[in-house]
């Protein structure tokens, strides 16, 4: 009898690691907002990355804040 291995075992281990990391690093992009201050001009780099992070909360469900207007 020939072992079978699974097609997916390296993608779904990090599928369960890629909620823990998303929370991680959206803790600590918060952390730097607050200390850069309210009127600082974001850089083009910052602005790719919470634009991806925010796309990665969308695709796990996470939700978001209570849109104001």
């Amino acid at each position: 009898m020939k072992k079978t291995r699974s097609q997916g075992g390296k993608f779904s281990k990090w599928m369960v690691y890629a909620p823990v990391a998303l929370e991680v690093i959206s803790l600590l992009r918060r952390n730097q907002k607050a200390k850069r201050g309210r009127y600082a001009k974001i850089r083009k780099r910052d602005r790719a990355l919470d634009f991806l992070l925010g796309q990665a909360e969308r695709r796990l469900g996470k939700q978001r804040g209570a849109r104001r207007w």
